[in-house]
């Protein structure tokens, strides 16, 4: 060989053309699924032919009174019997959508060896998880649909920036300023690009799109949000979601469309129509709210008092992570030798301990199972459901589908003296 010349191994690099591009299959890095709406599959069916008119849950909310000690030969006691009254409850509507070409369907059809994963199917699975975080915020949430209160007035602009927000669901229980854990919680419930809407005085502020939650600069407890126009976020507006596609109006929102949930259920002064003004008995069996670590003396407090007030047994009991944590340590330190046993259990059987990153922290909520149940006109959405559930309909005058589902439900409270809370318990 002549002197100079080197001649090494073409690199497979240099002929990267020659090879086709691998994939695994897709993989799942963050959580899709809420733990509540596992749960919601196990409550009880209410026994109901559901009306489009009106639906009523007749309520015994009075005590009978009236006995007579007599004697021999005398009158017999006035007679008596307590009314009951009732309660009236409508299915809510949850929708989704997700769409795709004609294009899409044309290499779904003829070319799906070319695709990692089928882009419908995959649409659709994406679009079903959607379902699993609604109820998720459902669950503690409103009939309202308030998900948060603005907590300071802001100047005027298109782009605001640091909104601050309190009072979750819209009650003040669950305030979402008097900590790291709450203001972490409350910009938590709204994620980066939903879209919402600002309500003052039963009327629409502004649509907006989520830009940061938390909020880019201040933080937890904030979330920046870009609105179609120019306007000011004031103490008190209500936030919203407002996800309906080309409506303007506040019907375009989530306003008075909600599932009842724990917020309303535990606080609310009315309840199906029902009011505690009317009814002392409707209300929660048991209320806690002195600051204090969750434990086996705070749950048999609920216990005690759901049993004297519906006479029920509680068999249920959600608690914020951060609350089951400070238990632990807490039952932990208490001990001479450490153990990851803890307490909280009782001498109670099939009992049902839940916990949640959605749970509002600081909080233990408990009830009677069979208390809570649901209503339900097509069936619950379930992670790894098919393209099949889905209905088609084409988008006119374009080469797209529209694939949309329909989730029509309700929860519906039959005493709310055999439900319970503790607030402002401590969290780590």
């Amino acid at each position: 060989m002549a002197t100079g010349y080197n001649s090494s191994a073409t690199s497979v690099s240099t002929l990267a053309d020659l090879y086709e591009k691998a994939n695994t299959t897709v993989k799942t890095g963050i959580k899709l699924v809420t733990e509540e709406a596992k749960w919601f599959r196990s409550y009880p069916k209410e026994q109901i032919t559901v009306s489009g008119n009106e639906n009523r849950i007749p309520l015994i909310l009075t005590q009978p009174t009236g006995t007579a000690m007599i004697a021999d030969g005398g009158n017999e006691a006035v007679m008596s019997s307590p009314a009951p009254t009732h309660g009236t409850f409508m299915p809510v509507q949850m929708n989704a959508r997700y769409g795709f070409t004609g294009l899409a369907q044309a290499l779904t059809n003829r070319a799906r060896a070319a695709m990692i994963e089928s882009q419908i199917d995959y649409q659709s699975q994406m679009t079903i998880t959607k379902f699993s975080r609604t109820i998720g915020l459902q669950t503690y949430g409103n009939s309202t649909g308030t998900v948060a209160v603005v907590a300071a007035t802001l100047t005027s602009s298109a782009t605001q920036t640091d909104i601050q927000l309190k009072n979750a669901f819209g009650t003040a229980n669950w305030p979402g300023t008097t900590s790291t854990a709450q203001k972490t919680y409350i910009s938590g419930l709204i994620r980066p690009g939903e879209h919402v809407a600002l309500i003052r005085g039963a009327s629409i502020v502004e649509f907006g799109a989520v830009i940061a939650s938390p909020a880019a600069s201040a933080g937890v407890g904030y979330i920046d949000i870009t609105f179609t126009s120019a306007i000011t976020p004031t103490v008190g507006d209500l936030l919203v979601f407002a996800n309906a596609d080309g409506d303007s109006t506040i019907t375009g929102t989530d306003v008075n469309n909600w599932a009842i949930g724990f917020a309303e259920i535990l606080f609310a002064s009315s309840l199906h129509g029902v009011t505690t003004a009317g009814y002392p008995a409707w209300a929660a069996g048991s209320t806690q709210t002195a600051t204090q670590r969750m434990s086996f003396q705070v749950k048999e407090k609920m216990i005690n008092d759901i049993w004297n007030a519906a006479g029920v047994q509680m068999d249920t009991l959600i608690v914020s992570q951060g609350v089951r944590r400070d238990a632990i340590a807490g039952e932990l330190g208490a001990r001479r030798y450490d153990s990851s046993d803890i307490d909280l259990e009782g001498d109670l059987g099939k009992f049902k301990y839940l916990k949640s990153v959605l749970a509002p922290p600081g909080t233990a909520i408990g009830w009677y199972s069979k208390a809570l149940a649901k209503i339900e006109l097509s069936d619950q959405p379930e992670d790894g459901s098919g393209r099949g559930m889905f209905k088609l309909d084409k988008v006119q005058g374009k080469s797209q589908m529209a694939a949309a589902y329909d989730y029509f439900y309700q929860k519906v409270c039959s005493s709310r003296a055999a439900v319970g809370y503790a607030i402002n318990l401590s969290e780590s």
